[in-house]
């Protein structure tokens, strides 16, 4: 899922004027990238996780394809990083985290 903080309504309907990521940090939601959007006064998260059911107006579901955003804030880069995330939990391990599993299983093994 992907999600907008639009700062006008934030500060001008809830008199909220904490910066966009600390917002979603103190909401308990993570994400893999943001992107700042000057001209649209938001902040772009992409592939959120532990969203929480109801979410201050100010912040709404971004329906965008990361594709289409490259040069608005995206390269091709972050746009396919996007595109194909997974997800990391413990089910769903990165290559990256598997190989280094193996290498501490290996250095406890000694």
């Amino acid at each position: 899922m992907h999600l907008s903080f639009d700062y006008m309504k934030a500060q001008l309907d809830c008199n909220e004027d904490r910066h966009a990521q600390k917002v979603m940090r103190d909401l308990g939601i993570t994400y893999q990238h943001s992107t700042p959007q000057s001209l649209g006064d938001q902040f772009w998260f992409w592939n959120c996780e532990n969203v929480p059911k109801q979410l201050p107006k100010y912040i709404t579901v971004l329906d965008l394809d990361p594709m289409e955003c490259i040069g608005n804030g995206l390269n091709k880069e972050w746009a396919e990083k996007i595109r194909d995330y997974k997800g990391v939990t413990p089910l769903n391990p990165t290559p990256k985290d598997v190989a280094t599993t193996k290498k501490i299983r290996k250095k406890g093994k000694r």
